[in-house]
């Protein structure tokens, strides 16, 4: 493990990688920052603007990330920065797919959706996701972290069978993620990145320990 991979990301919330690059938010700067896959060519004020950044996510074609009352997005590059491509009420998390952006309304207790043009907003499209706050999605499944309930939360794409406590037993859990095999939390208040089976099994709340204060997780391609 290596705490120091990039240093200078001053109050780094949410996190995202993809083919070539990582990405993260900084909160009080409101800015994207940004550096290769091997934590070269730092640059912290990729984009900037940004109102009280905290999740965010990548597909093949944008960065988004959650504003204090709007999804913003670019593109890869970092042109075309809209600041308020969807405006929400007040959203944390963020994640997206080839059919649908998602986000967590922390104090509605929703997870919204909507088309990837930002268009048929539906943002209580899951309900009963109280104190969501980091997300993410795969080919099967909506994912969240129920911070003050310690949880890890899993719906169907299509929002039904909604379980708050699909997995039990977290600290504080800011942020979440997930590969074809597992599923990765950040226990902030026990500064440990947990994982567990896609079926919620073999849970390991200390999979990962040495994370101090860790607020974003995300995980390569394998």
């Amino acid at each position: 493990m290596n705490q120091n991979f990039i240093t200078g990301a001053l109050y780094a919330r949410g996190v995202a990688v993809d083919g070539s690059h990582i990405y993260w938010v900084s909160y009080n700067n409101g800015t994207i920052g940004r550096a290769d896959l091997d934590g070269q060519n730092v640059n912290q004020s990729f984009i900037t603007d940004a109102y009280g950044p905290w999740g965010m996510a990548v597909d093949g074609s944008h960065i988004y990330w959650a504003n204090r009352s709007a999804i913003g997005r670019a593109d890869l590059d970092g042109q075309n920065v809209n600041q308020s491509f969807i405006s929400v009420s007040f959203p944390f998390g963020v994640a997206v797919n080839s059919s649908h952006i998602y986000w967590t309304n922390y104090f509605g207790g929703t997870i919204g959706r909507a088309d990837p043009d930002g268009g048929n907003m539906n943002e209580s499209f899951v309900t009963g996701a109280s104190n969501a706050i980091g997300m993410a999605v795969d080919s099967n499944h909506i994912y969240w972290a129920d911070y003050y309930n310690n949880t890890i939360g899993r719906a169907d794409l299509d929002g039904g069978n909604v379980n708050p406590s699909f997995i039990t037993g977290a600290s504080f859990p800011y942020d979440v993620a997930v590969d074809s095999r597992h599923i990765y939390w950040t226990n902030s208040g026990r500064s440990t990145i947990g994982r567990a089976d896609l079926d919620g099994q073999n849970v390991n709340q200390s999979f990962v320990t040495g994370a101090f204060n860790a607020t974003g997780i995300a995980v390569d391609l394998e």
